[in-house]
């Protein structure tokens, strides 16, 4: 299913979390290494809200209803002032883009932008 240029899961989701050392491949291509002394490292979900769309005998086209708030307007696209703020985070804390690792990925994933 496509709405709006997006594609969405056909199937039910999960969330799975792992962490691993990428510090020889995801910190500059290896210019950054893992501080150990800050270990043990731990990964936390907050304010997750399992608020999605029933598609257990359900009609997926229901997913696109307006009764589901992530369906209006507002959420379809970053204003220009958020845009602005977005960048600017990007530009200042995004290390690691594996849709530009060409070294490990020749041929970007399927998500990534061509």
């Amino acid at each position: 299913m496509r709405e709006a240029g997006v594609e969405y899961p056909s199937q039910p989701m999960q969330i799975i979390a792992s962490l691993w050392d990428g510090d020889d491949w995801a910190t500059d291509g290896g210019k950054v290494k893992t501080n150990w002394t800050y270990a043990p490292f731990f990964a936390y979900f907050r304010g997750f809200n399992v608020n999605g769309c029933p598609v257990h005998d359900s009609n997926p086209q229901d997913c696109y209803s307006s009764k589901y708030w992530w369906n209006s307007n507002k959420y379809r696209t970053l204003s220009p002032p958020q845009q602005k703020l977005y960048q600017r985070v990007r530009d200042k804390y995004l290390k690691y883009d594996y849709c530009k690792d060409r070294k490990r990925f020749p041929k970007p994933p399927p998500e990534c932008p061509q």
